[in-house]
């Protein structure tokens, strides 16, 4: 027994052994458990929404439409279904949609019709796609 009381060692090797293959356990488990979640959100569809970007280049108030461009710089091709303007929705396209694929630049008329701009205003330009994501600038329409 006094043999036992002078050994002075912290953890023995087995215990540490089962504690470190405990550890390593739950931590996969819990990457598991992220990674399923992500593939199916991403077989979804909407782990694509990341890999969208477009920007909103530069917006032109003319007499008869106003012109957006659109620029897609994102990694897939990207379909804008909305448009707001101020917070209100506007229809930008008898198709109701514009695609561009890839590196690609688009412009998006909106007939005067739609909306009325009025000189020198700010406007709230907010650009939705078909996976949610979302680009949005502050343009000033210019003194006529």
């Amino acid at each position: 027994m006094r043999k036992l009381s002078r050994n002075r060692k912290a953890v023995s090797s087995v215990f540490s052994t089962i504690l470190m293959i405990m550890i390593v356990v739950v931590g996969m488990s819990v990457a598991f458990g992220y990674f399923v979640n992500f593939v199916k959100d991403y077989q979804a569809g909407r782990g694509q929404s990341v890999m969208e970007m477009i920007s909103i280049e530069d917006v032109w108030f003319r007499a008869d439409n106003t012109s957006i461009w659109v620029y897609n710089y994102g990694k897939v091709s990207v379909t804008i279904n909305a448009l707001y303007i101020n917070g209100q929705s506007v229809n930008f396209d008898p198709l109701g949609s514009l695609s561009m694929p890839v590196g690609k630049h688009g412009e998006m008329i909106v007939p005067a019709i739609a909306w009325n701009w009025t000189t020198p205003h700010s406007y709230h330009f907010k650009l939705v796609t078909e996976r949610g994501s979302v680009s949005e600038g502050e343009y000033v329409s210019p003194n006529a």
